[in-house]
């Protein structure tokens, strides 16, 4: 099943520093191309929500093609790719309205969590309308790789943040947009802790835009709790390099666990998220161009001590 929504503008709101759309911006977007898709098939969310019902986001993913710009006029075309048993995937595209153009991709895959906090069996009619039924979704096939353990000697930084109530959703929980703006404060500040803030970058004329992004969520977040992020750099390439971020609650002065488990930790710690974002490297003209000495150099994993 395929829908796409009436034309909107890009508002200025939804712009960055460089006056392109803000990565995050695009998964607000797939979000309203989802609701449309529903609705055109007559599935209202606050029916669901009355009903104790609830789709979620387990996760999300975008590939960023051409920058969308404050006033361009964009529409979202939206389908039902895939139904596992109980998770669906919709994938989107994000054209520009004048040329037909497309600007970025996307994919969400989302769970029905009943009254009691679990993820249900999809229902049949509801599945019936994916293009295709599989056992399991893949959203991003390099997740796993990514997630996983980091290699001995990655540059990290670890912070600790605040959910504020702006960035919650009607279910008072933390919504998963907002796990991408801190993504980007976590690499703010690994950056920072290197001796390279964006800042001194830019006035280099180096320039880091995201070029894919994506976010696994295991636990959810709440207004006002605090959380701890790890933040770091396990893979760079000739003119690429790919951040990694991991969501724990945060207690207890320990560490964040390094593995794929949404269970607690055996010091406590309850594991809420984890993602990565992949930057292209390119000059003040938008043009690829190589990564700079300096960023191989303070990016670049520790030599073991004592090798």
């Amino acid at each position: 099943m395929q829908a796409e929504t009436p034309p909107f503008r890009v508002r200025y709101a939804e712009t960055d520093a460089q006056a392109v759309a803000y990565y995050a911006s695009y998964f607000v977007w797939w979000e309203v191309g989802d609701i449309h898709l529903l609705e055109s098939a007559g599935i209202l969310l606050p029916d669901l929500d009355r009903q104790g019902l609830l789709f979620s986001a387990v996760e999300s993913y975008g590939r960023f093609i051409r920058p969308a710009v404050y006033d361009d006029l964009v529409s979202v075309r939206v389908r039902l790719a895939q139904a596992a048993p109980k998770r669906v995937l919709f994938e989107t595209a994000l054209l520009r309205v004048g040329d037909g153009a497309t600007l970025a991709t996307g994919k969400m895959a989302y769970v029905l969590v009943g009254p009691g906090g679990k993820a249900l069996p999809i229902p049949e009619h509801f599945a019936a309308m994916a293009d295709e039924r599989v056992e399991r979704i893949v959203v991003s096939d390099k997740a796993d790789l990514l997630l996983g353990p980091n290699p001995p000697g990655v540059r990290e930084h670890t912070q600790d943040i605040k959910v504020r109530y702006a960035e919650t959703d009607s279910q008072g929980v933390a919504y998963y947009g907002s796990y991408y703006a801190w993504f980007e404060a976590g690499r703010n500040e690994l950056t920072r802790s290197v001796g390279l803030p964006y800042s001194t970058l830019e006035r280099q004329g180096i320039y880091l835009p995201v070029s894919e992004a994506f976010c696994r969520h295991y636990s959810p977040l709440r207004a006002s709790e605090t959380f701890r992020m790890a933040t770091s750099v396990p893979v760079l390439g000739r003119a690429r390099m790919t951040f990694v971020n991991r969501i724990a609650s945060c207690g207890r002065d320990v560490p964040i666990p390094r593995n794929n488990s949404a269970h607690s930790s055996a010091d406590g710690q309850r594991q809420i998220a984890a993602g990565y974002t992949v930057h292209a490297c390119t000059g003040r003209d938008g043009r690829p161009r190589g990564l700079a000495p300096e960023i191989v150099e303070r990016f670049a994993p520790k030599p073991p001590e004592g090798a």
